[in-house]
Formats: structure tokens, C-alpha cells, sequence
């Protein structure tokens, strides 16, 4: 079972960033650091090779964790951030709707532009977070040399604060 490790903590937002690196998004995943806090998290992938289905049992299990901000980042991302808007209104809104989980695409931008959006815009919603995100996450999905560069550049940022 696959583990986020802990790259540093960011003064900017107060938050731990950690990093998720993943083979397969069918894979459970394992982050009892969290313990029921919001987080920010930026998804990296070639979503144009993953069915819908498996999109949106990952993007359920985020809203689980409490997902508050969410960035989508390569191939076929405009896709994942309907998904996961989508589940955030539910079937029937405004009854099922979660709240203002806040979601972005990164389509046009560079990994390392949407790594710095990632650490320095995301400010989730005050209703939906009122305390805030404590945590960052971002996952890199089928692809080590994104993993690699995410963790770099966030590396770098962080240190840079």
C-alpha cells in the first residue's frame, strides 16, 4: 500500500507538503498523518489512458481524505477536474452537493508552473475549510520522472520560503 511521503513543511500556508506516488490509482491508499484535516492537493497524470471510472473512485476517495483544493495537472486534466467537480455536487444538488470544493486544471501550464500554483494559490474556500488546509498533497500518477520533478521543484520552493 502506497504511502505520501513528507517532503518539508511551507511556511506560506502553514502547511506539511507531502508527495504520493502511484502506479495504479485502484491502489488503496495509506495516510493516517492526516487524521480528519483538509487538504490541497495537485493530481499529475496522463488522465487520457485512465477510464472514468477509476478517475472517480480516486477523486472519491480525496473527497474522503478532505480534499478542499484541487489542481489538475496533464494529459486529459480538464476531464479529471469535471470528475471531480462533478462528485462534488452529487446526483441530486442542491442536496448532495459537498460544499465549494475548490478545483482547478493546469492544461496549458508547465509541472513545475502548476507545482508553484500548487504551493502558493491555494486557499481553500473559508466555508467549506474554516480552519484552513494543514496539508498538501500532490500525486504523481504513472509517470517516476514527474514524481522526480515534483519532488525537486517542490524541494526548492519550500526551501526557498
Amino acid at each position: 500500500m502506497p504511502k505520501p511521503r513528507l517532503i518539508g513543511y511551507d511556511a506560506r500556508f502553514d502547511r506539511q507538503i507531502w508527495l504520493l506516488e502511484l502506479d495504479d490509482l485502484g491502489t488503496p491508499l495509506d495516510w493516517n498523518e492526516l487524521q480528519n484535516e483538509k487538504l490541497v492537493c495537485l493530481f499529475a497524470a496522463n488522465a487520457n489512458s485512465i477510464p472514468t471510472d477509476e478517475l472517480s473512485v480516486f477523486c472519491s476517495r480525496l473527497i474522503a481524505l478532505g480534499c478542499a483544493y484541487f489542481c489538475a495537472w496533464g494529459p486529459g486534466c480538464e476531464r479529471v477536474h469535471d470528475i471531480m467537480d462533478e462528485l462534488a455536487l452529487g446526483d441530486h444538488p442542491p442536496e448532495t452537493d459537498i460544499g465549494c470544493l475548490v478545483t482547478t486544471w493546469h492544461a496549458k501550464e508547465s509541472l513545475a508552473e502548476a507545482v508553484d500554483f500548487f504551493l502558493t494559490s491555494t486557499v481553500p474556500d473559508e466555508e467549506f475549510a474554516p480552519s484552513g488546509c494543514s496539508f498538501g498533497l500532490a500525486v504523481a500518477s504513472g509517470s517516476a520522472e514527474w514524481a522526480a520533478q515534483i519532488e525537486r521543484h517542490l524541494r526548492d520552493q519550500i526551501a526557498a520560503v
